[in-house]
């Protein structure tokens, strides 16, 4: 996730709403994203039983590592298959993919790619 960005991630119970520390310091747009975030949550959760919590989260924040722990560490595998799986990988400089991995929290948790090759499996291809 981006600085400049806001996300919404559907994970099954809950759905996260991330607004990335560029975009949160910047006050106008930050309530816009926040808002349009939320409705969008609103609009993919609205026919689901039991209804998923709707979570909002600010990079930086102490509530954001909740997040960051929920996440498959997919930053720990190779920039072949990161690039691979999150093709948008590919436009950013070398300075902005160095500042985007810095970000990351240090989690014992394996990767999704990981845990396969433990298992003695091969991670399917990305669609």
């Amino acid at each position: 996730m981006q600085s400049d960005a806001a996300v919404v991630l559907d994970h099954g119970t809950d759905v996260f709403i991330w607004l990335g520390a560029d975009l949160s310091a910047q006050e106008g747009k930050s309530a816009a994203a926040l808002a349009a975030c939320r409705t969008l949550a609103e609009e993919i959760t609205e026919q689901r039983f039991p209804a998923p919590r709707i979570l909002s989260f600010k990079e930086g924040s102490s509530q954001a590592r909740y997040i960051l722990s929920r996440l498959i560490p997919a930053h720990k595998d190779p920039p072949y298959e990161q690039e691979a799986r999150f093709p948008q990988l590919r436009t950013l400089t070398p300075e902005q993919r160095t500042k985007l991995k810095s970000s990351f929290l240090h989690l014992d948790d394996l990767s999704f790619c990981e845990w396969m090759r433990s298992m003695k499996l091969v991670p399917p291809e990305p669609s």
